[in-house]
């Protein structure tokens, strides 16, 4: 972590050297790069891109947890230098034996001014893998639209396996017989839909066909923009745009949370685009 303080300190010293005044580092072309994890049976992990240090996206998340990215938690886009990247997954723990074991070793490529998740699947458990799923982010919802999608964070073998999705106002009225989002498989992503952003709504997940099986979630709420703040992403956020993540529940007696919450499946928010604010 000092490297990020001492760093600036660094080139204004370099830069002060040259008679000609202070330079500026170029910028390098820029993708977005967030990671998810959805791997029910394991506990938090760190993933770092390990090529460079600057232009790089890492597990960070900021989120209530002490350290690491946990089960059905993901962190921001990162501005990520465009590129070929050399990303490593670790297991997050105090002892430096565990926290040197190296889970996944890959190299993938990001493209410039492109969002993208690498959601993390698999297992941990011994014998298991884990890889990245790659799922694209980029959407540009027009006018007084935003934008929403299921994606189906379970893998083969879990449940739920394939999935739908219905948007709702509440949770009591009778699924329609036509799902927003039919069908979505396991480690996949349904096309986006657009909506007026004027009221709240509800995904409620169920396994495809069984309308009986149902996860609730309320989208975040949002907010158009009013005067120099921005709009907030979200039901009534303009020209955002949202993912609901449906996971599987934790693997009972691993290192996953084994709250009530984690005891069955799990619809998460997570927030794809918001608008650049008013200038």
């Amino acid at each position: 972590m000092r490297l990020y303080h001492l760093l600036p300190i660094a080139l204004l010293a370099v830069a002060a050297c040259h008679d000609d005044g202070v330079s500026v580092n170029a910028r390098p072309p820029l993708g977005g790069v967030r990671f998810i994890n959805a791997v029910p049976d394991g506990g938090p992990v760190d993933i770092r891109m390990v090529d460079q240090v600057e232009w790089s996206a890492s597990s960070v998340s900021g989120n209530a947890s002490c350290c690491g990215l946990p089960f059905r938690q993901g962190t921001i886009h990162w501005a990520t230098e465009a590129k070929a990247r050399h990303i490593r997954v670790f297991p997050t723990d105090s002892s430096i034996a565990v926290t040197s074991q190296i889970l996944h070793d890959t190299t993938i490529t990001i493209e410039a001014n492109k969002n993208i998740t690498l959601m993390l699947v698999g297992s941990q458990a011994a014998g298991g893998k884990v890889s990245f799923v790659k799922i694209d982010d980029d959407v540009a919802p027009a006018g007084n639209q935003m934008a929403i999608r299921l994606v189906n964070a379970s893998s083969t073998g879990q449940v739920p396996a394939d999935a739908s999705a219905y948007i709702t106002t509440d949770t009591t009225s009778a699924l329609s017989a036509t799902a927003t989002f039919a069908n979505v498989a396991p480690r996949s992503a349904a096309p986006y839909v657009m909506r007026t952003a004027v009221d709240s709504f509800y995904v409620r997940a169920t396994p495809a066909g069984n309308t009986a099986t149902v996860w609730n979630a309320l989208a975040p709420a949002g907010a158009p923009a009013s005067g120099l703040i921005g709009v907030a992403a979200g039901a009534q956020g303009p020209g955002s745009a949202l993912s609901a993540y449906l996971f599987p529940r934790s693997v009972a007696g691993t290192k996953a949370p084994q709250s009530a919450a984690f005891t069955r499946p799990g619809v998460v928010f997570f927030v794809d685009l918001i608008p650049a604010p008013p200038q």
